[in-house]
């Protein structure tokens, strides 16, 4: 699946079972022994997970909102765009951005300008007057038309969000990430191609096809990419249910700063044997029992579970249960801080 997951692919946990000339053979395992030999690799690294992520267990007397656990963390979060500059450092850039042709910055980088432009169009947009949100607008879909892989992500973004008092139009956005993704193989177009496959927005629902996009930003380190991939694997949304990898990408989506797979992957190796957590598979609250019940066919791998956001298969009234559900799920990806 790409570099990312290749020490925990061949984890230190003993196999259990070998190929004739005596090296281990994971082939043959089912899904259930995978998954445990994964387990029981991560388990072994809690000390170490703990200390790197600054994570403090609940004592038996917190809940998941109490003040006692730890929210903080030493990797830092990444969401995207993550250079956006203050409101009070604003006019020292807009005035650089006059110049920026001049600066000896641009002698040593001929892309200065655009990622100076790119970094005021961005901090534009987060105001809260019309103009200046306009102004930034039409700064990032100049930027984007030139061909700038960042603006091109981020004006798909705006357009499928319908920033700057514009109407939303996930159709266009979805051409701009894929041209972004296409020229670029940038991976936050890559991840926003797979949320719209995911939730069936400017394209006809496709999970198979959204997992693949996943699957290519994860392998670029895109956090909200590898937490959506370990989502999908754990529910067998348009890939075979393999709970083992779910749980190597949410460590990977935590070494990169998403805190929200902190909170999963610990829940994970911290269930306690027997413990009723409800409706829910462990202390996280992330994932329901009822899209866990899934069969194992005569190879021990798991049957997919059918869900899809239409009523009727090839077509029919978009499920909004569904959808809310995914819609959700994407808006816990996001959240990386």
């Amino acid at each position: 699946m790409g570099s990312r997951r290749s020490h925990v692919a061949m984890c230190e946990a003993s196999p259990s079972t070998f190929s004739v000339d005596g090296n281990v053979n994971y082939q043959s395992e089912t899904e259930d022994e995978r998954f445990q030999r994964t387990l029981d690799h991560h388990r072994s690294q809690i000390a170490k997970y703990r200390s790197n992520w600054e994570y403090k267990p609940p004592s038996d007397s917190d809940d998941a909102s109490s003040s006692s656990v730890s929210t903080s963390t030493t990797v830092p979060s990444r969401s995207w765009p993550d250079d956006i500059p203050a409101n009070n450092d604003l006019s020292f850039f807009l005035e650089d951005l006059k110049y920026c042709a001049k600066s000896p910055n641009f002698r040593s980088d001929k892309d200065y300008c655009n990622k100076l432009s790119f970094r005021v169009a961005a901090a534009l947009l987060t105001q809260f007057d019309d103009d200046n949100q306009t102004t930034g607008f039409e700064m990032l879909r100049n930027l984007a038309e030139k061909g700038y892989p960042d603006a091109m992500a981020y004006y798909g973004m705006c357009l499928n969000e319908g920033r700057a008092n514009t109407d939303p139009n996930s159709t266009n956005a979805v051409v701009w990430f894929r041209r972004c993704a296409d020229m670029y193989e940038h991976p936050q177009a890559m991840y926003e191609l797979g949320v719209a496959f995911y939730t069936g927005e400017g394209v006809v629902e496709d999970e198979v096809e959204a997992v693949k996009w996943f699957m290519m930003a994860a392998e670029k380190n895109h956090p909200a990419a590898c937490y959506m991939l370990g989502d999908c694997l754990l529910d067998g949304e348009g890939v075979e249910v393999d709970r083992g990898a779910a749980l190597d990408w949410l460590v990977t989506a935590t070494d990169l700063g998403h805190r929200g797979a902190r909170s999963r992957v610990m829940a994970v190796l911290e269930k306690k044997d027997g413990e009723d957590y409800g409706r829910f598979t462990d202390g996280s609250r992330q994932t329901l029992v009822e899209h866990t019940l899934l069969s194992s066919n005569k190879d021990g791998r798991i049957v997919k579970r059918i869900a899809t956001l239409r009523k009727e298969i090839g077509g029919g009234v978009r499920n909004p249960t569904e959808l809310a559900r995914r819609q959700t799920i994407v808006g816990n990806s996001r959240k990386e801080s």
